[in-house]
């Protein structure tokens, strides 16, 4: 009988979406070897980099990482947090570093030996590099400036080496500036001498909660156990949830471009060969994952996240009377037109603009409901629901702009949408559970302010402005002409809000990857230790990560993400016996942003059957994808079939870099309705051919 030799939690997808307390103490019912969580991403745009500052209410992080350090303290095992503060330079880190060391001070911890680890890059160093042209491009844009860059707020994503240099030199409580999210759970497993293609693959389950279990949710733990046979069994500690080998080997493909590898620091991780299985009715679990260590850029290339300021921002949101839509210059955003997407909707469409809008007597009361309202709309799970990468589109980052009325009371109003007719069946039914979960779990925030949400459509439209400049007086009067041509052929409808001073705008301007082994080695993720009594840190010392190689040498199969996998175009003979809408035919159609400059959608079916007469009808080949989506065949970066989840992945080059100043959808989770609109032809041939799975 295989024998457990390792056993984690993860808290939850990221340190601030709150878990149940239940759900942690369960998972804590025997051996445990870590408590990790994630602590943020680059998902949410370049603001949160570039301010410092964290994307999460930080009461909402301090209650997260409470829970991680009590559990921590009782049991006596590492506690690690990974990308702090939500973008992880020195001032999220700082940041973070301020809430543990109150979390330590309410708690008592004393003698206790604390990691901080920076990722913060000097941007005159990653100049040199640009000069000397050794940065490698990850994709499309952004494209590079040197006086862009030495504006820039820039950090590096570690990967498992300064964690581990962290643990072995006796570290319980690791603070971690900019991590690749899988390392935070992979570098202890390694540093155990457990196969690094197990420990990669068990740290992309874990690093989003519990969203891979059925149901999903980021916003709960997941445990993982190691045994020595080189197999890792998944278990939601909520009995309410299931981890099958369905949703493991689904969400395996999450926020990734290519369905069996996984690019990282150190090497490649490989899952063609992987299985799935499951244990028993909740319990899930995986085998057979390679890790490579491969040729340059792999490894010791750090991929490196840059962000700068292009100004201040000025927006209004413009109600439109149904008869005047058509008046409306093509080129502005209009909810009810082109809101979520640069294409139109068209006759056979809709797209709905949600706006939430709140007010109260603080500016903190009003930011606060509006903030809630938004989380639980976007990341609301209900039957049926297919887009899980998130329910709504925003287009502004961050997304909540805070003003004051003339009355003297607060608002706040956050624009979103959707184009997604599964949500538009729930939409009344999800709208009453939010308001519902928010009443049970936060009743001061309903009780300390009002809201209203306007949806906006073709038969009620809201038009966005948004105009960014660095000089003030410029801003207000290039923001006050975009009112102009909305004002000269049509009057603006009750409840438009004008010139509103929105956070301010940020770029990404670096996305690529950092080559220089030196630099890597011996300037980046300086560790720095600390002896902690409460809220009194004392430095102990310094040094810097310990390095090694990770993985197979010989390995010989194929790791290139524009073949592997690759869906062949074969024309299927003969005519079809009829058709179905793959709506009917998926149990999940998502698109996610899988990184700054990718969008990848994920189309998991619901039975072998449906998988592959989806197949067999060739309708997603790399050119017939382009032309669904409106795109030239060279954008397309390949589609790709999934044996191993009934499943077809799609990745495109972005059509933008993530949270530009025409962003429609900062997430891009919003961005699959011409998939969803499908119908595919079925073939007699494809009825007696299953997926094994």
């Amino acid at each position: 009988m295989p024998k457990l030799i390792y056993r984690v939690v993860s808290a939850c997808g990221a340190l601030g979406y709150g878990y149940p307390r239940e759900s942690l103490e369960a998972a804590l019912r025997g051996e445990v070897d870590a408590i990790i969580c994630d602590g943020g991403s680059m998902d949410a745009g370049p603001y949160y980099l570039g301010t410092g500052t964290e994307y999460f209410e930080s009461e909402a992080v301090k209650l997260d990482f409470r829970h991680m350090v009590e559990a921590g303290a009782r049991i006596g095992c590492p506690v690690i947090l990974g990308s702090c503060g939500m973008a992880g330079g020195d001032r999220n880190l700082d940041w973070m570093i301020g809430i543990a060391k109150e979390v330590f001070a309410e708690l008592g911890i004393r003698g206790a030996k604390v990691a901080v680890i920076r990722s913060e890059l000097d941007p005159e160093i990653v100049i040199r590099e640009f000069c000397a042209g050794a940065l490698r491009a990850t994709g499309a844009g952004p494209e590079l400036d040197e006086n862009a860059l030495r504006e820039s707020t820039i950090v590096g994503q570690m990967g498992i080496h300064p964690l581990i240099t962290a643990l072995e030199s006796g570290a319980q409580y690791i603070l971690a500036g900019r991590s690749c999210d899988i390392a935070l759970f992979a570098s202890d497993m390694i540093r155990r001498n457990i196969d690094p293609g197990l420990a990669y693959h068990v740290g992309h389950v874990l690093e989003c909660g519990a969203l891979a279990c059925d149901p999903g949710s980021p916003s709960d733990c997941l445990v993982a156990e190691i045994y020595d046979d080189g197999s890792a069994i998944f278990t939601a500690p909520n009995p309410a949830r299931r981890c099958t080998a369905y949703s493991i080997a689904a969400h395996s493909l999450y926020e990734e471009s290519h369905p069996q590898l996984q690019y990282y620091p150190e090497g490649i991780l490989v899952m063609e060969k992987t299985q799935f299985f499951s244990r028993d009715s909740r319990s899930a679990g995986i085998r057979n994952s390679r890790f490579v260590h491969s040729a340059r850029p792999w490894p010791w290339s750090i991929k490196l996240e840059g962000s700068r300021r292009l100004g201040s921002r000025k927006v209004s949101l413009i109600h439109i009377d149904p008869a005047d839509l058509s008046k409306i210059p093509a080129d502005i955003l209009v909810y009810g037109r082109n809101g979520v997407q640069l294409q139109p909707v068209d006759a056979s469409q809709r797209e709905l603009g949600i706006i939430v809008e709140t007010t109260g007597k603080t500016r903190e009361a009003a930011v606060l409901l509006a903030s809630l309202l938004t989380h639980y709309l976007i990341h609301y799970g209900y039957p049926g629901r297919k887009a899980t990468a998130g329910n709504i589109a925003y287009p502004l980052s961050p997304n909540l702009v805070s003003f004051q009325r003339q009355d003297g009371t607060f608002g706040a109003i956050v624009p979103s949408g959707t184009r997604d007719p599964v949500f538009f069946e729930n939409y009344a039914a999800i709208k009453a559970a939010v308001v519902k979960l928010i009443a049970d779990e936060f009743p001061d925030a309903l009780e300390n302010a009002t809201f209203a949400i306007t949806d906006a459509d073709a038969s009620h439209a809201v038009a966005l402005l948004r105009t960014v400049d660095q000089d003030a007086d410029r801003l207000a009067q290039r923001h006050q002409q975009e009112i102009g041509r909305i004002k000269d052929v049509v009057r603006p409808g009750p409840g438009s809000l004008f010139n509103l001073d929105a956070p301010d705008a940020y770029a990404w301007s670096l996305y690529h990857l950092l080559q220089n082994e030196d630099v890597i080695k011996n300037t980046m993720f300086p560790i720095t230790y600390f002896a902690a009594e409460g809220a009194d840190w004392t430095e102990q010392g310094a040094e810097r990560p310990r390095y090694f190689d990770v993985g197979d040498r010989d390995y010989r199969g194929n790791v290139d993400d524009r073949t592997l996998s690759l869906i062949a175009d074969h024309p299927p003979v003969g005519a079809p016996i009829g058709s179905h809408p793959l709506l009917d035919m998926a149990v999940v159609i998502r698109s996610k942003d899988a990184g700054i400059n990718r969008l990848t959608f994920d189309i998991i079916f619901t039975s072998g059957e449906n998988y592959e007469a989806a197949l067999h009808a060739n309708v997603f080949t790399r050119c017939n994808i382009a032309g669904i989506l409106g795109l030239p065949p060279e954008r397309v970066v390949g589609s790709y079939f999934v044996d191993s989840c009934n499943a077809i992945k799609i990745s495109i080059d972005r059509p933008n870099i993530s949270a530009s100043m025409d962003e429609r959808d900062v997430f891009g989770a919003q961005q699959q309705v011409a998939i969803e609109q499908l119908s595919i032809p079925i073939y007699s041939a494809a009825l007696a051919k299953a997926s094994s799975f």
